[in-house]
């Protein structure tokens, strides 16, 4: 590979990783943060993008209006599936049967979204920005912008987990949940802002992951679960600077691997690459740390 293909291939990867970047850091409001295993968070995503769509048949949206559609259907969808699926198991018990019922959402919400799309692909309004060429390399406009609201998104969720008394309180349902309620906290508001939370982030990456691609297919659902939890779980869970890391990571691997062995290979190799990574660093590249702390604390117990 010559010296100017790689760095091509490199900046391409990375760029495209901060599609997997936006997707890891939604999951790690759920899987990572509050513990729970929603296994229909991808198709929450679907079925606003599906209801974007089969809205701008009747209505002339516009990118600003498909924007608001499905940030308000993505977080409308992921509280739905908090009421059911996780509102009954509020106590931190019944993390299976929790996941079970998220599991039957993902096949509903996944049928409502292919009824809305006929089809097996349908154009998506595509975000036009401008790319920056130079003599050799050419870097994507929609991919920097991606990056940019990544790290964006990573700063403001910080500020808010990190920095403001809703953020205490999330942290303190997702350890103790029947401790903080019995200090008087409103669980049940905490678990619902969460969620919704969750679900604007993801909006906002399924928004300016299909204006790039500019369509979308009744399987962006399951791939945008597959490339989260890999992202996710590459760059650790729990931790929303792996998240970002880890989308990264997953982009750049899965560029370099296309270029060298096609794409047929590629994906084996990645999962082969996630499994080899989860056996040194158990809890992700960022979040060894925390999966250490939390064995230790549990032995301790």
């Amino acid at each position: 590979m010559a010296i100017i293909d790689f760095i091509q291939v490199s900046i391409d990867g990375l760029l495209y990783g901060s599609s997997y970047s936006l997707l890891a850091i939604s999951f790690s409001l759920t899987f990572g943060l509050m513990k729970r295993i929603n296994l229909a968070f991808g198709s929450t995503l679907l079925f606003a993008g599906a209801i974007s769509i089969w809205l701008s048949q009747f209505i002339a949206i516009g990118i600003f209006g498909t924007l608001i559609v499905v940030l308000f259907f993505s977080m409308l969808a992921n509280l739905y599936v908090e009421k059911l699926c996780f509102a009954p198991h509020r106590k931190g018990k019944g993390a299976v049967v929790s996941m079970i019922a998220s599991f039957a959402i993902w096949m509903q919400l996944d049928e409502i979204s292919s009824q809305l799309l006929p089809d097996r692909t349908h154009s998506f309004p595509e975000l036009e920005i401008p790319s920056l060429y130079g003599e050799t390399i050419l870097i994507r406009g929609n991919h920097i912008l991606h990056l940019t609201i990544a790290v964006l998104m990573v700063i403001i969720l910080f500020l808010i987990i990190y920095k403001t008394r809703y953020g205490i309180l999330m942290r303190a349902v997702s350890e103790r949940p029947e401790t903080a309620n019995l200090l008087g906290f409103n669980v049940e508001r905490v678990n619902k802002m969460t969620f919704a939370l969750a679900g604007i982030s993801g909006g906002m990456a399924a928004f300016l992951i299909l204006t790039s691609e500019s369509q979308i297919t009744p399987f962006f659902g399951v791939w945008c679960t597959i490339k989260g939890l890999v992202a996710m779980m590459l760059g650790g869970v729990g931790s929303l600077v792996g998240a970002l890391i880890g989308g990264l990571v997953l982009g750049l691997v899965e560029a370099h691997l296309t270029y060298q062995v096609g794409a047929n290979y590629r994906e084996i190799i990645t999962y082969a690459l996630l499994f080899f990574i989860i056996i040194i660093f158990p809890g992700g590249i960022m979040g060894n740390t925390i999966y250490r702390n939390d064995k230790s604390a549990t032995e301790r117990i």
